[in-house]
């Protein structure tokens, strides 16, 4: 019979729930950024009156051994502050099909319009999958491009193209 047979069930379980959670601790504590790290480690100097140089060079190995030298107490992951992002909703939305648009690049005072063909194939959540013809390309030109979300229009850019949702007008 081993030690651990030897234990009390009650504190087996204890002790791998300690266990588990170190581990845990530990992947999420390697998950931190450098600058959260570096900031973190400079706040619990600043407490102290104490500063420490040469955090902004240091690579996260360095600064992760900094917590075990100069006993810093590793913050529970609870009150870490996690970036919110706004969710925009855009009211004019993108769509399957082929439109018609008209940009007009103002360059050094001269103004130059350029009429473009855009049919778009897909549309997902990030992306708007698109063939893009003008009057100046002899050539179709395939594009994914990213889709920027304001809160009036969806935009995307094509080369000098930028191109906005409400501005494309649909051929029949």
């Amino acid at each position: 019979m081993s030690l651990w047979d030897m234990l009390h069930e009650d504190l087996q379980t204890k002790m791998i729930d300690m266990r588990d959670g170190l581990n845990n601790y530990d992947t999420m504590f390697n998950k931190l950024t450098n600058d959260f790290l570096r900031n973190y480690i400079e706040t619990h100097f600043k407490s102290k009156g104490q500063r420490l140089t040469n955090l902004s060079t240091a690579k996260k190995q360095h600064l992760q051994k900094l917590f075990t030298t100069y006993n810093i107490p590793k913050v529970p992951f609870t009150t870490i502050p996690r970036p919110i992002k706004d969710k925009i909703e855009s009211k004019s939305k993108f769509e399957v099909g082929k439109f018609r648009y008209t940009f007009v690049n103002n360059f050094d005072g001269m103004t130059q319009n350029y009429h473009l063909t855009i049919n778009i194939r897909k549309i997902t959540r990030c992306y708007v999958f698109l063939t893009v013809c003008s009057q100046f390309m002899n050539e179709c030109k395939k594009d994914k491009l990213w889709i920027d979300k304001g809160k009036e229009s969806e935009s995307i850019r094509c080369g000098i193209f930028f191109i906005q949702a409400m501005n494309l007008v649909l051929i029949a």
